[in-house]
């Protein structure tokens, strides 16, 4: 019995961080103690900016709407026609509570022009329906990729040319 209690309090000792392990002023055995921490919900600033929600962002009449948007407003840059560029131009903005975008960001590029014209068509953009959080309209950060390819390996600027606007669900193709 002498030893139990010596290898009890180790296993306790062991099984326990420092905040749930009590031992009393006297020297007593120790003893677990569960801490238990109210979470209490912060009420989030008008600066926040969320990542995740529960509903996302979306153009105004969705991803339909969204490529419309893109094929009517997208040109190929000439330069990058000339010096055939292709390639993804990754971008990320933020959508306010009023739907407005702010904060664009080139993440990557391809040059030739066609990361400009990503900004400037996305800098276009009317406002977008914010995304929401616990049926809040939120601040939410977003990320998207523009392709931008063309028919052959090397196009004449006189040559027509496609913009292929992917999005996680369809890829869409136009010819300039």
């Amino acid at each position: 019995m002498k030893k139990l209690i010596p290898l009890c309090s180790l296993l306790l000792f062991i099984g326990c961080s420092d905040e749930d392990l009590y031992v009393s002023p006297d020297g007593d055995m120790p003893q677990a103690v569960m801490i238990i921490e109210e979470e209490t919900e912060t009420p989030s600033s008008s600066d926040d900016i969320f990542m995740v929600v529960e509903e996302q962002p979306s153009f105004p009449g969705g991803m339909e709407e969204w490529n419309k948007f893109l094929l009517t407003n997208l040109q190929y840059p000439e330069q990058a026609k000339t010096k055939g560029v292709e390639g993804r131009v990754f971008l990320t903005f933020v959508v306010q509570k009023d739907g407005e975008l702010k904060d664009l960001q080139l993440i990557r590029g391809i040059g030739g022009g066609c990361d400009e014209e990503a900004l400037r068509v996305l800098m276009e953009s009317p406002n977008w329906e914010p995304g929401k959080q616990r049926g809040r309209e939120v601040a939410t950060r977003m990320q998207v990729a523009i392709t931008f390819k063309l028919d052959g390996t090397k196009q004449l600027p006189t040559s027509p040319t496609r913009v292929i606007i992917e999005t996680p669900d369809t890829e869409i193709e136009s010819q300039n």
